[in-house]
């Protein structure tokens, strides 16, 4: 645009807008919109005289650089201010949500990380709950072969106790070892076992010993008679009398023990002398005539 055309274009604008009458809607130079119905006079002008000042400055902005003159309403720097407040909010929400997606990668890591622990955790405990499982079972398996070890002693040691020789020799033992309770416990039971053994007769007499070695003289007497009857021509029937005798005067039925002593001699009229000598003192004792 030449020098010349400015100022002629600056009075054609000015004529124009010193033209427009009072009852005008619209304002070509600042405000395409309608303007608001009821604007008072004074108002208006202080728009138009504004106008005029923008326009003289794009008029010798445009004279002084020689470049296009763009003519854009009043409005456009609220507006590009407006985007600017807009723009600076967006980046402003990115910067948080860029924060809050950095420390969600944070988190994830560590979380991660806490993960692959417990796994290494899982691990060493699955693999230590296995090595107590083998422990176990070895354990189990051991206890299973002591118990038929111990089951299969137990049968043994049933079978041997089962054993006359065993159970005489046991309940010999005890009787030995001044046990005499458990002695007589261990003839009786001998002789319910088996009381057609070789060894019955012994019993038999041992377990009338064991009782009267306990002053159970009753017992006593009944088990004397009993081997007596069972066996009179064993070598120990003539004290067997002689102690039938004596446990009948503890029992102070002294007449039934004369009587039993008196039998000595005429069954067994050679039983040795220590015997005879010790039922004349019973007899003595139990005042026998």
């Amino acid at each position: 645009m030449s020098k010349r055309l400015l100022p002629a274009l600056a009075l054609s604008a000015l004529g124009l807008m010193m033209s427009v009458p009072a009852s005008a809607q619209l304002d070509p130079l600042t405000d395409p919109l309608p303007r608001t119905l009821g604007e008072s006079a004074d108002k208006r002008l202080d728009r138009v005289e504004q106008s005029l000042r923008e326009m003289r400055a794009i008029l010798f902005q445009g004279r002084d650089t020689g470049k296009p003159v763009v003519v854009q309403p009043a409005e456009t720097q609220g507006q590009v201010s407006t985007l600017d407040t807009h723009v600076a909010d967006v980046q402003e929400t990115l910067r948080r949500i860029n924060s809050q997606l950095d420390q969600i990668t944070t988190d994830i890591a560590s979380v991660r990380r806490d993960a692959a622990a417990d796994a290494t955790t899982i691990r060493t405990l699955a693999q230590a709950n296995n090595a107590l499982v083998a422990r176990v079972d070895a354990m189990e398996k051991a206890l299973d072969t002591l118990n038929k070890d111990n089951a299969a002693r137990a049968a043994a040691d049933q079978a041997k106790a089962q054993d006359p020789g065993v159970q005489y020799t046991a309940a010999m033992q005890l009787y030995i070892d001044g046990q005499y309770a458990p002695a007589a416990a261990a003839f009786q039971t001998f002789l319910a076992a088996h009381p057609d053994d070789p060894n019955a007769p012994q019993a038999r007499y041992e377990l009338a010993e064991s009782q009267y070695k306990q002053a159970s003289y009753n017992d006593a007497a009944q088990s004397y008679l009993a081997a007596i009857r069972g066996w009179p021509a064993t070598v120990w029937a003539p004290d067997a009398v002689i102690k039938l005798g004596l446990s009948l005067i503890e029992l102070k039925r002294n007449s039934d023990a004369c009587d039993v002593l008196a039998q000595l001699d005429a069954h067994y009229p050679t039983a040795p002398a220590a015997a005879k000598t010790q039922a004349r003192a019973a007899r003595t004792r139990a005042r026998c005539a």
